[in-house]
């Protein structure tokens, strides 16, 4: 489905979100502030996709040059250890319920970092909506209720014991705290504060006090190429976001029927998959994304599709 507008548009998993960051761009607000304030909303509505524990990738396009890449992904705890986990018989990071999975989270140093370059509203303002949907209350979404349930006794879930189905009403008094102590304070008022606080009890021997006092963020080169007659950017890994790319490179090289045709559609998807075939053994926060992106390894995957 092919949608247009003429001056802005908003995208994202959550109707309060991307009202919020509509109302944010009507006020005369840019791009970098409607992506901050849908982001603080984000983490109260659906915490399980942007939560405050999570992390923030950001391409910001510039008109004739390639985009601003921030990477605010979070760094292993210093108590990371993965021959721990070996000895313990894990054969991967564990999937729920264990901090030693979790990095620091970014995503408060991403918005940092963002408005600091391209901000044009003031913090305070561009949190505003999400601490008023998070003190006041809001229905909650029939994606967040499954969610939910999937956490509950959970540490740190306990706003979400009662939910049970769409519609009902739920606050999150933590998150506004922490949001306001933001836009009161900055960073070391999240940082050094009560979310600070909590992440070293919950993470006692993952993190330590000198992990949180280290930017979270860093300005990177984007990767990007040139494939059917558009430039296509994205971030580097440790983002794995070089997929899309291999993936538009391999099917750019394939005889593409026209559509409705669905061999077209079959086509697509087993480029997607060829791409990604050896993520697993391949991504990680050193990886070279160009050489990811090599023709001769992207020709390969194409053959054998």
């Amino acid at each position: 489905m092919e949608v247009r507008a003429s001056r802005a548009m908003v995208s994202t998993v959550d109707l309060l979100a991307s009202t919020t960051a509509r109302d944010v761009l009507r006020a005369g607000g840019n791009a970098v502030d409607a992506a901050i304030a849908a982001n603080a909303v984000l983490t109260v509505t659906a915490q399980h996709l942007c939560g405050l524990g999570g992390d923030l990738f950001a391409l910001v396009h510039h008109v004739g040059g390639p985009p601003d890449c921030l990477n605010a992904s979070g760094r292993a705890g210093s108590g990371a250890d993965a021959n721990r986990l070996l000895a313990e018989g894990h054969r991967s990071m564990p999937h729920r319920g264990d901090v030693r999975s979790v990095p620091v989270p970014g995503v408060v140093d991403g918005w940092v970092e963002l408005h600091g370059r391209h901000g044009s509203v003031s913090m305070a303002d561009l949190l505003g909506p999400a601490v008023g949907l998070a003190t006041d209350g809001f229905p909650a979404s029939p994606l967040l209720v499954p969610m939910a349930q999937a956490v509950r006794g959970l540490p740190g879930a306990e706003d979400f014991d009662y939910l049970v189905r769409p519609g009902q009403q739920v606050s999150r008094p933590g998150v506004a705290r922490v949001l306001r102590a933001l836009a009161e304070g900055g960073r070391e008022a999240v940082y050094r504060g009560e979310f600070g606080d909590e992440l070293l009890t919950v993470g006692a021997g993952e993190y330590t006090v000198e992990d949180l006092e280290r930017p979270q963020a860093d300005w990177v080169k984007p990767l990007g190429v040139r494939t059917w007659g558009h430039d296509v950017w994205t971030a580097p890994p440790n983002s794995q976001g070089y997929l899309t790319l291999a993936a538009t490179l391999i099917a750019e090289g394939l005889e593409l029927p026209s559509e409705p045709d669905p061999l077209r559609a079959h086509l697509l998807v087993e480029a997607a998959r060829q791409a990604g075939y050896d993520r697993p053994q391949v991504l990680h926060e050193r990886a070279d994304g160009e050489a990811l992106l090599d023709p001769g390894r992207l020709d390969r995957r194409r053959a054998a599709i």
